[in-house]
């Protein structure tokens, strides 16, 4: 067998939140509680040392107290430092949305499952401390 040149995989570009800034951009990624990734390094000790598995993306939400960002050191700054309160976030959520909506890349009647969506990301994440980097 004879080895040819490395294949590199290219994935998008991210933000300060860790979240790709490329295609389509949902209230997901525009008013995040968490990073997301579409992909997720390979384990050495299964082989392929540096790889990526595509289609087996993270999700990694941010803490959700500013106490909690500080005692796990995450540069990203959490949910409370972000967003006022629940309504805040929903308010948000909602208006990406309805600009998606108004640029035909979503549907008018799926704004209300966007923010449905999002409503359970926010109450899932914003309640319960992150685990990510303990």
């Amino acid at each position: 067998m004879k080895l040819g040149e490395r294949y590199h995989t290219l994935v998008s570009q991210v933000d300060a939140d860790f979240n790709e800034m490329g295609g389509i951009q949902l209230p997901d990624l525009t008013v995040p509680v968490a990073s997301y990734t579409g992909w997720n390094p390979r384990a050495p000790e299964t082989g392929g040392d540096g790889q990526i598995l595509s289609m087996q993306g993270s999700t990694l939400p941010f803490a959700a107290t500013r106490a909690e960002r500080e005692r796990r050191s995450d540069p990203r700054p959490s949910i409370e430092e972000r967003y006022r309160d629940r309504d805040d976030y929903l308010t948000r959520a909602r208006a990406g949305a309805e600009v998606l909506a108004r640029q035909r890349y979503i549907l008018e009647e799926d704004i209300e499952i966007v923010v449905a969506n999002a409503a359970a990301r926010y109450d899932a994440f914003a309640t319960a401390p992150a685990t990510a980097g303990r």
